[in-house]
């Protein structure tokens, strides 16, 4: 996936940057990832807690103002969904309502430029069809990049362990 610009590069010069780079594009060392603000944390860990919230409320057109316009949703058992539109009407037209989302080890980590999240989740919800409230377990991989001084969501990949 190319984001148009290399996620092992710092946006600063130096040693960490020469290191990055003879590394080249298929290894991901710690040393490179670790450039995160706290400030930057804290700002990635807000867009989380706001997806879910607006999960929770039933609000998929506020989900959409925290995407990249390219977009990308890796579901577990299904092809993936690409651009702001494709996922949006994806989201518009769920048929599942989520009565509660449970969040747990939470990590971020990154660069100043492109960032990762991995967490586990217990969401509770129903069906249309069904309104006895189930619960599935998994896990999600998010990648956030940042644009003109915003995150943004580029991907969301997610793991079903039960259901």
């Amino acid at each position: 996936m190319d984001f148009g610009i290399n996620p092992f590069l710092g946006g600063s010069s130096g040693t960490k940057e020469l290191h990055c780079r003879a590394m080249g594009a298929s290894a991901i060392h710690v040393r490179c990832m670790n450039e995160l603000t706290k400030d930057a944390v804290r700002e990635i860990e807000q867009i989380h807690s706001r997806w879910i919230e607006f999960e929770v409320a039933g609000q998929s057109y506020s989900l959409m103002a925290l995407c990249a316009d390219d977009i990308e949703l890796w579901p577990p058992d299904a092809q993936p969904v690409l651009g702001r539109a494709a996922v949006s009407e994806l989201i518009a037209h769920g048929t599942t309502r989520i009565h509660c989302i449970e969040i747990t080890d939470r990590r971020i980590r990154g660069s100043n430029e492109i960032a990762y999240l991995t967490a586990s989740y217990k969401t509770t919800f129903s069906s249309a069809d069904d309104s006895t409230p189930r619960q599935a377990l998994g896990s999600h991989l998010w990648i956030l990049r940042k644009r003109a001084g915003t995150w943004v969501v580029a991907l969301v990949s997610w793991s079903l362990w039960a259901q």
